[in-house]
């Protein structure tokens, strides 16, 4: 019996590049949770921005957020796992090292960065609205960072994984997060989805999961009933043999079933 489900949002539960869930989506996740199910949004988003999409039932779910990184319910913090300040300035360093490269630093509350990039800025402030603070040196920012993000302009992340996994895999999470974006974490999904299972006592079984993209594979590998996009990567459909068009296809069969 599913006790869990847990869902990617880019890519995944928001298709084609919406920035808004639609009201359907809230309504099954009211109806999961009157059958007992609980719902956990896990995304590579930061926690404002996710608890605005998930405004009218977030007090409902909780929240895997920054990749893993950061899990939050009832906006109290139950898991965190922040990057080494020297692991995070050298990781800055070698990123910014490669042209067309912009920085994104995510901290518990807001992002930094430099705003160096028009067009970059302008993304991540009005397209994403994320809440950011701009600084100077991405190096001065004295917080802790649970996540450091690459972003890759006209979209050539997949190009420079093999070279970032190369040199820092052995100490950090690195995985490509979209077409454009490399996350560098040092906890990953699946480690976020280990943390609610130990909590609430669940069986690997009684959780399904949905992703789309390399940054969903620990997830998916973590529990009994993974589900990849249909039009995700062939390498990504190849991790499970679950495949979906649509999240609220499952869970509207998952709920018939009761």
């Amino acid at each position: 019996m599913i006790k869990m489900v847990a869902s990617d949002l880019d890519g995944t539960l928001l298709q084609n590049g919406a920035q808004a869930l639609k009201p359907p989506v809230f309504e099954l996740i009211r109806d999961l949770r009157e059958k007992g199910i609980l719902f956990v949004a896990a995304s590579g988003r930061q926690y404002p921005n996710m608890r605005r999409m998930f405004s009218e039932v977030w007090k409902d779910i909780l929240f895997v957020c920054e990749s893993g990184a950061l899990v939050m319910s009832h906006d109290q913090a139950i898991f965190t796992s922040p990057v080494p300040r020297a692991l995070c300035d050298a990781i800055i360093s070698n990123i910014l090292e490669h042209e067309g490269c912009e920085v994104l630093l995510s901290g518990a509350d807001t992002s930094y960065f430099t705003g160096d990039c028009r067009e970059y800025a302008d993304f991540i402030t009005y397209t994403m609205k994320n809440t950011v603070t701009v600084v100077d040196d991405l190096f001065s920012v004295d917080r802790d960072i649970l996540k450091i993000s690459a972003f890759v302009h006209n979209g050539r992340a997949a190009k420079l994984v093999p070279a970032f996994t190369e040199r820092w895999g052995d100490r950090i999470s690195v995985a490509l997060s979209g077409a454009e974006w490399i996350d560098f974490t040092i906890a990953n999904k699946g480690t976020a989805i280990r943390v609610l299972q130990e909590r609430f006592g669940f069986a690997r079984d009684e959780i399904m999961a949905f992703g789309d993209n390399f940054n969903d594979r620990e997830m998916l590998e973590e529990v009994g009933h993974p589900y990849v996009m249909e039009n995700a990567a062939p390498d990504v459909r190849a991790l499970c043999p679950n495949h979906c068009r649509r999240v609220e296809d499952v869970l509207e069969a998952l709920l018939r079933s009761f």
